[in-house]
């Protein structure tokens, strides 16, 4: 438990980064991660047929925002201070996120299709935004450093999600077998990282500058631990996060439809 609270403490600063301020709002990126913790605290609820669900959407948003006040910033320290207003701020974006989950997941007015690169595209966005975030990337052109997120890494990050779980989508329906699937998507997902790394590293001329490369694999794949793990845990991760999410969205489905 010590060392999850001193790495919350060295690298959650990034979530801090304002991206509007004016006068009573304060959004940063926190605000990201309200708005999507309010949309799968209501996907629970509705999977778990909960009654009276908005109602105890609101009490774990409000009772959230209460433990962090008191637990994570009044105890730990674990982050900055929040003025009133950005309480506020949160629980209406943990309540639009569940609205969003209930709009788009819960009627009939929105395709199966359309609810299920919902899905895919939220689950890949989420997993490249607190990757992108924690390892700080940095890239040789200037013009993308500007924040905590860089946004050529976080695209690239969630295209690649969106592109392996649409492997997997395919693969489980010819093969209707996970663990094969699983396995077929995870080895192409780690044999074209040679030649992309190549493409991208030699061709086109970008490079991550932001961390010691201590890791040579060949005379263009460059890496460090952190990398590595991550490369071998992607495909896996965003396959089970799927899967859930996937879950997840046929239950808030059919609570909506057993009423």
């Amino acid at each position: 438990m010590k060392e999850v609270i001193i790495f919350l403490r060295e690298n959650a600063f990034w979530l801090h980064h304002v991206l509007v301020e004016y006068k009573l709002i304060y959004l940063d990126l926190w605000s990201v991660v309200h708005f999507w913790t309010g949309a799968f605290f209501f996907a629970c609820l509705s999977a778990l047929k909960w009654k009276q669900r908005w109602k105890w959407l609101f009490i774990f948003v409000a009772g959230f925002e209460v433990f962090e006040a008191f637990i994570f910033i009044g105890i730990l320290k674990l982050f900055m201070p929040e003025k009133i207003p950005d309480v506020f701020v949160d629980i209406i974006l943990g309540m639009a996120g569940g609205y969003l989950v209930f709009y788009i997941l819960g009627k009939d007015k929105i395709s199966l299709k359309a609810k299920q690169h919902f899905v895919i595209i939220v689950t890949s966005a989420i997993i490249s935004f607190f990757w992108t975030g924690f390892y700080s990337y940095r890239l040789n052109i200037n013009s993308v450093n500007t924040g905590p997120l860089n946004i050529i890494a976080f695209i690239f990050w969630w295209f690649s999600g969106y592109v392996v779980i649409q492997m997997f989508r395919k693969l489980k329906g010819k093969l209707n077998n996970d663990f094969y699937s699983i396995l077929s998507v995870t080895s192409v997902f780690y044999l074209l990282l040679f030649p992309l790394n190549y493409f991208i590293s030699e061709i086109i001329h970008i490079h991550e500058i932001s961390h010691e490369h201590n890791i040579l694999i060949g005379s263009f794949f460059s890496a460090n631990s952190a990398l590595i793990k991550f490369y071998l845990l992607f495909p896996f991760i965003l396959i089970s996060v799927y899967s859930w999410f996937n879950h997840l969205s046929r239950k808030t489905y059919a609570y909506n439809n057993d009423l």
